[in-house]
């Protein structure tokens, strides 16, 4: 039983029927704010990695997780990943 990410959200998608003008707008949005997700999520990581298997069996997590939180995109939140494997865990989502 594994959970695999199948979306990661980097910002909000633009309507389609968006201009030019928004879209680059959003894609310099994107680029600017991408160093700050990549730290933010490398800290949820790191925090993560420094907890003892007891703590994280407290919040229904095993090392093993943590370690497949590693292969996200670099500025992709394990937050939302770990969490699907804790829903999963406690059945309250179908596999």
């Amino acid at each position: 039983m594994s959970t695999v990410c199948t979306h990661y959200t980097a910002g909000q998608a633009l309507p389609r029927d968006a201009g030019p003008a928004s879209r680059l707008l959003a894609a310099m949005k994107t680029a600017v704010f991408w160093p700050l997700r990549v730290v933010r999520a490398r800290g949820e990581l790191e925090m993560l990695a420094r907890m003892t298997e007891y703590e994280l069996k407290d919040i229904g997590l095993s090392r093993s997780d943590v370690g497949d939180a590693t292969a996200l995109p670099a500025d992709a939140s394990p937050t939302e990943f770990l969490a699907a494997r804790v829903e999963e865990r406690s059945g309250r989502r179908a596999p």
